[in-house]
Parts: C-alpha cells; sequence; structure tokens
C-alpha cells in the first residue's frame, strides 16, 4: 500500500467519520464517492465496503441506546426483518445493473436526500424534541405494517448502497415513533441490514475486507472525537450547508464527474 493511497483511506474514514456523529447525519453520502474518486475503486465495491463499515461502526452508538433506552426491540424486529430481505433484493439488482446507471440511481437518491435534510433541518431550527424512552411510549408501531413499509426501504437502500437511515428514520416518524426512540431503533437496524447487504455484495466478491477494517477503524476513531466536539456554528445551519453539498455529490456522480 503505498503513502498516497493510505491518505485516501485515512481521510475516506475521517472525514464522513466526523462530520457523521459531529452533524447527526450519515457519512455514506460522502463515503462513497470518495472510495469510487480517490481510491478508484467501481461504485458496486463503494456499496459493499461502505455497508460493512456502517454494520461495524454502528455498533459503539447503539450500545448507548440501548442503556438510554431509545430502542423498542418489537419494532426493531419488525422493520430489520423486512428492511433485512429488502436490501438482499436490492443489492442483488444492483450486483446485476450496470455502474453507470447506478453513478445516476446514487446520484438521484443524493439529491432527494439534499433536499430532504435542507428542509427537515430549516423545519427544525431552534427546536429541541422532549427524550421519551421505551418505557414511556405506548401504542408505538410494530408487525407486518412496519415490515412492508421497511421491505420497500431496504430495497432502496440496497440498491444505492447507504446506511439505510435516511430511509427508516422518515417511515419511523410516519408512524409516531418519538425522535430518541426513531433515532435509536433506526441506528440498531441498521446494524444487521447493513451486514447483509454488506454480505450479498461480498458473496458476488464486491467487499473488499482490507478497505473494510482500514476505513472501519479510521471512522471509529474519528467518529469518537466528532460526538466529544464543541459545535462553532449552529447544527440546523450546518445541516442545511450539508444538504446542499449532498445533492452537488449527487449531481456529480450522475452526470460521471465522479
Amino acid at each position: 500500500m503505498t503513502s498516497t493511497t493510505f491518505l485516501w483511506i485515512f481521510l475516506t474514514g475521517a472525514i464522513p467519520g466526523f462530520l457523521a456523529t459531529w452533524l447527526g447525519i450519515g457519512g455514506c453520502f460522502l463515503r462513497i464517492p470518495m472510495m469510487i474518486a480517490l481510491l478508484g475503486l467501481p461504485i458496486k465495491s463503494a456499496y459493499g465496503i461502505n455497508m460493512a463499515v456502517i454494520s461495524l461502526t454502528t455498533i459503539p452508538g447503539v450500545v448507548t441506546h440501548y442503556r438510554l433506552r431509545h430502542v423498542y426491540n418489537r419494532g426493531l424486529a419488525s422493520a430489520a426483518t423486512g428492511a433485512g430481505i429488502g436490501v438482499i433484493i436490492g443489492t442483488e439488482l444492483a450486483v446485476y445493473v450496470p455502474g453507470a446507471t447506478l453513478k445516476v440511481i446514487f446520484g438521484i437518491a443524493c439529491i432527494g436526500v439534499g433536499i430532504y435534510m435542507a428542509y427537515a433541518a430549516i423545519k427544525s431550527k431552534g427546536r429541541i424534541p422532549p427524550r421519551v424512552t421505551v418505557d414511556q411510549a405506548a401504542g408505538l408501531r410494530h408487525g407486518l405494517g412496519l415490515s412492508g413499509l421497511m421491505l420497500i426501504a431496504g430495497i432502496a437502500t440496497g440498491l444505492c448502497g447507504f446506511g439505510g437511515g435516511i430511509y427508516y428514520m422518515p417511515i419511523f416518524n410516519a408512524l409516531g415513533y418519538p425522535m430518541h426512540i426513531a433515532i435509536g431503533t433506526s441506528s440498531a437496524q441498521m446494524i444487521p441490514v447493513a451486514g447483509i447487504g454488506a454480505a450479498n455484495l461480498a458473496l458476488h466478491g464486491y467487499t473488499r475486507w482490507t478497505y473494510v477494517m482500514a476505513i472501519g477503524a479510521i471512522t471509529l476513531l474519528f467518529s469518537w472525537l466528532g460526538a466529544r466536539s464543541t459545535k462553532v456554528v449552529k447544527a440546523w445551519l450546518l445541516k442545511v450547508i450539508f444538504g446542499i453539498l449532498i445533492g452537488l455529490i449527487g449531481v456529480s456522480v450522475a452526470v460521471g464527474l465522479i
């Protein structure tokens, strides 16, 4: 491994990892394009590596969510079952879809996510949702209805190579999950579902484990640093800026600039 390659691996782990916990956003929107542009990886390999990294690096945060009683186990079981089946379908489709087409799909998804993120950040400006634990919540949805919605989200996740949280969170929110429980349950769901997606892509030869371990270790370190860092700019404004950035990245990938 050359020093330049190590530098690109370091940046690919450090920047998305730090921003993910500093701003509370998904790092995959940067990690996948960085792996394509800096490491020269095909988009299908970038998908597999990204899913494996997310599955591993989400574990410490989910342990904390469990301790804080933010994970609704019945909802998690229903959601993960549906999304797990969906991500198998989605990654299987991704295997057979041409790389150029996947870039367009990824780009369009990023544009949509960027618009959603910017809108949600502006809408929530100055608002701090009350913390509700699973002991305080009642009547949270689970079962076949949740599984069905998550099946669709899982297909989209596998086809776009994401961790899936950006699809899972709106579903939990629409079903009335309090914000902290939605975040905790969505995060817990990403561990098995992203792992299933990575495993399926690995079976097809697209997951490169050396990159997974190197990028994953750096991501863990910088996720911890991001969580401990003080925000010097208002978080909602940073999320608006990041949403715009994601949209621009999506355009760049879709039109072949990355």
